[in-house]
């Protein structure tokens, strides 16, 4: 699987048949048109379990806070394995895959975000992802599983002009696996697609799966149809309850701007007419934020309380 891109000496410890594929993605759903994901549970030989995470990065140059991000997915990682087994914290080894032309020139080590003396560093949270950097190898050279393959190529062509005819190949690497895994795969595929480039259409795409699996490329899409359905309706719900939440925000700012405008507006003006009759006070409480700073700009000149009568019905008349 990652045999040629993990170290030896971090690959020898694992046993190469044990890689499960987790559904879970833990990218964040603002950053996914930067970041793409895939989680493996592995065997070590020496009988504990861990995870094998990668992190796919599609922007075109380094991510200067990676390894905040990568610690971010990794805490979220050991929340999901704690929630099904609880104990010691499984390993998690990362690893980002890299496709941009800049050269990458951000440290491996988590370490090297912080700000403070060095000899604190070492006391401090530490770790190091291990980088593969895609531009350094020809499609020929790219030896992998099939789904870890196909991904990898998909990355590293996800800016070519020709990636919509090079989907049916990519996807013919998935023929040979149990189909819920490629039906897996698919989806995390069409998700990236979507966020990465404008180049490839969903009619694209519905034409490489349906030539990468001539019997069950119909099947597939029907599926992948009807989960991007109920992912669309998720994404508008939470969308316009987001956005409702951020309307209600402002809306009880701007109120407490009006009401707190009022206040002080009803205050001068009784200071300078005496109390104001109920009516008229209301009156001065129902004007708009705008409406209320130009009277605090006006009411200095008025000579009586007749003029502050007379400025409000002139308001009124406008409206």
């Amino acid at each position: 699987m990652l045999s040629h891109y993990l170290p030896c000496h971090v690959w020898e410890l694992l046993q190469p048949t044990s890689f499960r594929l987790c559904k879970d993605s833990f990218v964040d759903a603002d950053l996914r048109e930067y970041f793409s994901d895939l989680l493996y549970r592995v065997d070590f030989k020496e009988g504990q379990q861990g995870f094998v995470y990668i992190l796919f990065e599609h922007k075109s140059y380094p991510a200067p806070d990676i390894a905040f991000q990568l610690l971010r997915y990794m805490t979220r990682i050991w929340e999901y394995s704690t929630r099904q087994e609880a104990g010691a914290l499984p390993a998690v080894i990362p690893v980002v895959l890299y496709h941009g032309s800049a050269r990458w020139n951000v440290p491996l080590e988590f370490a090297s975000l912080y700000r403070a003396p060095e000899s604190l560093k070492e006391s401090l949270c530490d770790f190091t992802y291990y980088l593969c950097d895609l531009k350094a190898y020809t499609d020929g050279e790219i030896k992998l599983g099939a789904m870890a393959m196909a991904a990898v190529l998909l990355l590293k062509h996800i800016h070519s002009g020709d990636l919509a005819e090079r989907l049916r190949d990519i996807f013919g690497l998935l023929r040979a696996m149990n189909e819920q895994n490629a039906l897996e795969f698919l989806r995390t595929v069409l998700r990236y697609l979507g966020a990465a480039t404008k180049s490839v259409t969903v009619e694209d795409y519905r034409r490489a799966v349906k030539a990468a699996f001539a019997d069950k490329g119909d099947m597939f899409m029907d599926r992948l149809s009807a989960e991007l359905v109920e992912e669309q309706r998720k994404y508008w719900t939470s969308r316009a309850m987001a956005e409702g939440i951020e309307r209600g925000i402002e809306k009880g700012i701007e109120k407490g701007m009006k009401e707190g405008a009022a206040s002080v507006t009803v205050r001068l003006l009784s200071r300078k007419f005496g109390s104001l009759d109920a009516a008229l006070e209301e009156r001065v409480r129902e004007l708009s934020l705008q409406e209320l700073e130009q009277l605090g700009e006006e009411l200095l000149d008025f000579p009586d309380e007749s003029a502050l009568r007379k400025w409000l019905n002139r308001v009124r008349k406008a409206h």
